[in-house]
């Protein structure tokens, strides 16, 4: 089942890579951006942001859990528990995503597309943003096992 932690495992660490490094750009870069910005700046752009990133950012995550789980289901005993465990914190961050995010971003959108400035703008982009406080560990937990999952698998 080598071969299969060497074809598939790459892929998942990307998958899961790039929506990582999407929450990580908001955390370190965009947060404090944001803050800089007006309130309607700040809508206009979060919410074109979330109309493009929502209907592509769920390609790498749903990717990156299926690759989980079957690298979870057709690798040996000592990668299986590493991909689990990423599993489980993708399904983590979805959850995190769909409760706390994604209703944010939906309103974003929704004033960015009919040219409204919010007047809870600044609130909201700060609830967003402590979503991320959530997101961004578990995305690094995820990578790391994977990354463990393949260090293991090298070594046999």
């Amino acid at each position: 089942m080598n071969h299969l932690i060497v074809l598939f495992s790459p892929i998942a660490i990307l998958c899961t890579a790039v929506v990582f490094g999407t929450d990580m750009f908001f955390l370190t870069i965009g947060r404090p951006a944001l803050k800089l910005a007006s309130a309607s700046a700040s809508t206009e752009v979060m919410g074109f942001l979330h109309l493009i990133a929502d209907t592509r950012m769920p390609f790498w995550a749903i990717s990156a859990m299926l690759l989980n789980l079957l690298l979870a289901i057709l690798t040996g005993h000592q990668q299986r528990w590493f991909y689990f465990a990423s599993l489980l914190m993708l399904i983590g961050f979805t959850i995190g995503y769909l409760r706390l995010s994604k209703p944010i971003n939906q309103i974003q959108t929704r004033a960015a597309k009919n040219g409204e400035t919010l007047p809870n703008a600044r609130e909201l982009q700060a609830s967003w943003d402590r979503s991320l406080l959530l997101r961004v560990p578990l995305l690094t937990v995820s990578l790391l096992a994977q990354c463990f999952a393949l260090l293991i698998a090298s070594a046999f």
